[in-house]
């Protein structure tokens, strides 16, 4: 198997994945890339294969690669405001569609690296249906190839919103028909 993570699960999932098969993690930041390989070093997983890459940018070497895609995408990030306030005071209202249109474009993007049959997994840390639910219909609405598939037997989407004990989260799961 064959799978692209684009954010900071990636060592859980390789040792969900017993430390078999393939995985390629991307982040725009060097940084971060040394914390996964710093991490996987620790944790003795040898199955992660780490780049420096913006995932908006399409790269034909890529297309149909992968059976699974983890998109972690960048986010208003205010399901996460419990444990980092200051992001009350930082965001603006403009800031909604820059980061709609990044959303948008890393999705679009990597759709294209998904094998049929693959899966996609789009994950914020924002409440916002903007950044959510709006950017994954769309999607759908363009791409006759793709489909939602129901996280539960009631909803499409699995919204956690914020509270004493959790952050917020939402999660889409899509599937490639064809």
């Amino acid at each position: 198997m064959h799978v692209l993570l684009h954010g900071g699960k990636t060592t859980y999932i390789a040792e969900l994945m017993q430390n078999i098969g393939e995985i390629e993690a991307w982040d725009l930041h060097k940084h971060r890339i040394n914390l996964v390989n710093e991490s996987s070093k620790r944790l003795g997983l040898n199955i992660i294969n780490t780049k420096v890459k913006d995932a908006s940018i399409f790269d034909p070497n890529y297309v149909e690669k992968f059976d699974k895609i983890l998109l972690d995408v960048p986010c208003l990030g205010i399901g996460v405001i419990k444990r980092k306030p200051d992001i009350k005071w930082q965001k603006q209202e403009k800031d909604i569609g820059e980061i709609t249109k990044i959303q948008t474009k890393i999705l679009d993007t990597c759709s294209k690296y998904l094998k049929k049959q693959g899966t996609i997994i789009y994950s914020t840390c924002s409440i916002f249906k903007e950044e959510n639910d709006k950017i994954i219909n769309e999607f759908i609405n363009k791409n006759n190839d793709f489909e939602i598939e129901k996280i539960n037997e009631k909803n499409n989407f699995l919204n956690i919103y914020p509270n004493d004990i959790q952050d917020g989260f939402f999660i889409a799961k899509i599937t490639k028909r064809i």
